[in-house]
């Protein structure tokens, strides 16, 4: 670039003529042409009209042709047809001067070539420019393309970089005036590579001297169109591209060319650009403007960074932080910014964050956004796994009924009495029913009902607020969400295909907004578990586990985990699935809503001997339920749990409580007494008493009440504890009814004859004997593979024979690393 006290070194002394190709020829065909010239040439400021008038006049001149350049009405009256008359900028002419224009171009003979801009066009000239363009097609100027600039550098002797045409053309939005002036400003030779910022501020003054002399109207649309784009189409600047293409600064679109925005930007009084920034209907997507105002405090400007942060928080959570921290610069009360900072970063998952302008804020009850940071700093304490925290957080607040609601759901969670019974006792303000508000009813009347004996309504009323809260589209954070407690109360009554379509519904109806689908995709592979789903458990459990960052999520989809390993992998699995899982459950703290997680990791953790680890989180929870007067909805679960870490420690004076529980609720609660019969059936089974018609009904009851996997075991179980054939093979079957294992392989028949011709090794074997061939690949014994699918010990061995005598394996060895072969060609098809 050029350096202090030397003269630019420009690549052109002026700005240089620039012609589309297309006006060229045109030109060069008016030039050859015999008959009488006839033309119109359209083209904003700037775009060479007058210009090539002048080159046009001479080439006609050399031509042996008379030439008029007119410069009033004499000039256009007193000329014969042959001679070209020559008219410059058409609506500027007076109105005799376009008259006798308008007779001229009337007659087909006579020649006459007219410049105009393309905009405006009088009525009185429509039908002078009808009559030429009828001649010849006109010479459209306005837009410079690269080949263009390419011919009149190469025309000048003055070859330009490509990446240096580009970033002119670039810059200049393809306009020809601002492309010479460019071109005329641009070092010779060029050592710039990096966009040409020297440049740009060459042309600033250039195009802000264009913006002055411009009408104010028209300089007061580009400056907005520059600033604010969304205000000026809501006020009707699309009205002025025209205008703006006219007067050289605008593309015929209406879109500033960039040199001219960047030059707005850089004169503009700051006055303005915060009177622009500040409308309401700008609708701000550029992040410069902000940029330029940084520093400045002004009112208007931190109200519109305040807004526009509100627009954001709900679809870019992190911008929107940006825009409340910018607010925060300007002026705006430091309360208010730190409350929707810790929304943003709610809704960004970012919940310790969330907590932590929390706990800077320090809002006092006075402050106008005091219940909103109350309802925030509750459901962080939620996803922090603590509910108690959150009813604290509640305990001071307002009586809307949003704030109502809130704090019942999280009293509830933590089992909180006293609070409940506070809160029934406060009647909510009253406001003009929306969707959020009914859902906050429905909510709060659910969730109570399902702390009584009698819970009959509860679950219309859950399932109603969950679908009123999606349809409202809030997305305020909250202890829990209708959704899940509606789920959970549908799976505590025996309902998982209700909860399931509760869960499906709320996801897809963007249920609490974008921070709320990992939760309910995490309670959506948890109902998948407990209807026998394991690829649709295991599929929600991946989609969820990339936003799993707090304690209540983390435990949860532990939880998740822990089923599944439980249910479908062999018992050797489920011990360092529990170690994993072990430090996640010492972390966190249960509450009402999460009983059924707490269950399953109770059941997990007494199987491989650590119930110690769960045993306080169970005394808690226990304690909790008393407090609430051990609601069968809630309880029945937890109870059931109890029953089988009695069962898998083997201490059969731990199961009574919990049996004598289920009984006591049954009358209330039909998944309670199903339990109940379930829980006398598998004592007796204990006792080594073998009813097969018994175990049936309490298997498959249990299984209608959303337990299949129960139901399998106590059948499996019962099939154990007997040597009757005939009842083992039926309980066998019962089992593997409620509890189906899913093919190993894919398969086209279920048996294939031992002696019959096959083209490939896992033909051989049938779909029972691929699931054993598995498990004997695993290294498993006749009584782990019978556990694992089913069939007694017996059976088991039987089958691996049969496989021995199919694959001729000689010695166990043999026969696995035959298996293995047979396994690897079955997954390749």
């Amino acid at each position: 670039m050029t350096t202090l006290g030397t003269a630019p070194a420009g690549l052109f002394a002026a700005a240089p003529a620039l012609l589309p190709r297309h006006a060229r020829t045109h030109v060069d065909a008016v030039v050859s042409d015999p008959r009488p010239p006839r033309l119109l040439v359209i083209g904003p400021a700037g775009s060479g009209r007058t210009r090539l008038l002048r080159d046009l006049a001479a080439r006609l001149t050399d031509g042996g042709r008379a030439v008029v350049t007119a410069e009033g009405v004499g000039d256009i009256v007193d000329a014969d047809d042959d001679t070209v008359v020559l008219v410059d900028d058409l609506p500027r002419r007076t109105d005799a001067e376009r008259a006798a224009v308008a007779t001229r171009a009337a007659r087909p003979r006579a020649a006459l070539v007219v410049a105009t801009a393309p905009w405006p066009i009088a009525d009185a000239d429509a039908a002078t420019l009808a009559a030429l363009e009828s001649a010849q097609p006109p010479v459209v100027l306005g837009h410079i393309s690269h080949a263009d600039v390419v011919d009149a550098c190469d025309g000048a002797g003055l070859p330009l970089a490509a990446h240096c045409i580009d970033d002119v053309l670039e810059l200049s939005g393809h306009l020809p005036w601002l492309v010479g002036e460019a071109l005329a400003a641009h070092d010779a030779p060029c050592t710039d590579e990096s966009g040409h910022p020297a440049l740009r501020e060459e042309l600033h003054d250039l195009v802000a001297h264009r913006l002055r002399t411009a009408d104010p109207a028209l300089r007061d649309v580009v400056e907005t169109l520059c600033l604010a784009p969304a205000a000026a189409r809501s006020t009707g600047a699309e009205d002025w591209a025209a205008a703006g293409h006219a007067h050289g600064l605008l593309a015929r679109n209406g879109r500033p060319a960039p040199i001219v925005r960047d030059a707005v930007r850089a004169t503009t009084p700051i006055d303005r650009l915060v009177r622009l920034y500040a409308l309401p209907e700008a609708g701000r997507d550029d992040d410069e403007v902000r940029v330029l105002l940084g520093g400045v405090h002004d009112d208007r400007l931190a109200a519109a960074l305040v807004r526009d942060g509100d627009a954001e928080i709900a679809r870019d959570p992190r911008r929107a932080d940006d825009l409340f921290r910018a607010a925060a610069e300007a002026g705006a009360d430091a309360g208010r910014i730190a409350v929707r900072r810790a929304q943003a970063a709610w809704n960004a998952r970012d919940v310790d964050r969330a907590g932590a302008l929390l706990d800077a804020a320090r809002l006092d009850e006075a402050h106008p956004d005091a219940e909103h940071a109350a309802v925030l700093a509750a459901a962080v304490w939620a996803a922090r796994a603590d509910m108690a925290m959150a009813s604290a957080v509640h305990r001071v607040g307002s009586e809307t009924p949003r704030a109502l609601a809130h704090a019942t759901i999280a009293a509830a969670g933590a089992a909180d009495a006293d609070e409940l019974a506070r809160l029934a006792g406060i009647p909510a303000a009253r406001t003009v029913p929306s969707a959020v508000a009914v859902a906050h009813d429905l909510l709060v009347r659910g969730v109570r009902s399902t702390l009584t004996t009698t819970a009959t309504a509860s679950l219309g009323d859950l399932v109603r607020a969950t679908e009123m809260y999606s349809a409202s589209g809030t997305d305020d954070p909250i202890p829990e969400l209708p959704a899940v407690i509606a789920a959970t109360a549908a799976i505590a009554t025996g309902e998982p295909d209700l909860a399931a379509s509760v869960l499906d519904g709320a996801a897809a109806a963007g249920h609490g907004g974008a921070w709320a689908l990992p939760r309910l995709q995490l309670w959506q592979a948890w109902v998948a578990v407990q209807r026998e789903r394991p690829h649709d458990a295991e599929s929600a459990l991946m989609r969820a586990r990339p936003y799993v960052t707090t304690a209540r999520e983390t435990v949860m989809a532990a939880a998740v985990t822990v089923a599944l390993t439980r249910r479908y992998a062999d018992a050797s699995a489920l011990a360092p699935v529990w170690r994993r899982a072990r430090e996640s459950v010492l972390r966190a703290r249960f509450d009402l809503f999460s009983l059924l997680p707490l269950s399953e990791l109770a059941v997990s953790a007494a199987r491989t001997g650590d119930l110690a680890t769960v045993q306080p989180h169970l005394d808690e929870a226990f304690a909790g339920l008393a407090r609430l007067g051990s609601p069968p909805v809630w309880a029945s679960h937890l109870h059931w749990a109890g029953v089988h870490c009695s069962i898998a420690l083997n201490r059969p004076d731990d199961l009574v409580p919990h049996a004598r529980a289920l009984t006591a609720a049954a009358p209330h609660s039909r998944i309670a007494a199903v339990m109940a019969q379930a829980g006398k059936v598998w004592t007796e089974l204990l006792t080594g008493r073998v009813d097969a018609d018994a175990i049936e009904r309490a298997a498959l009851e249990l299984a209608g009440v959303g337990l299949a996997w129960d139901g399998a075991r106590l059948a499996g179980h019962g099939a154990s504890r007997t040597e009757d054939r005939r009842v083992i093979g039926r309980l066998l079957a019962c089992a593997r009814q409620l509890h189906p294992r899913e093919a190993i392989a894919p398969v086209d028949t279920d048996e294939v004859d031992a002696d019959g011709p096959a083209t490939r090794a896992t033909d051989m074997l049938s779909a029972r004997e691929r699931e054993v061939a598995v498990l004997v690949v695993q290294g498993k014994t006749y009584a782990e593979i019978g556990e694992s699918i089913f069939i007694s010990p017996r059976t088991a061995e039987h089958h691996i024979a049969r496989i021995r005598r199919r694959l001729g394996a000689t010695s166990r060895s043999d026969l696995i690393a035959k298996l293995r072969l047979v396994l690897d060609e079955g997954r390749a098809r």
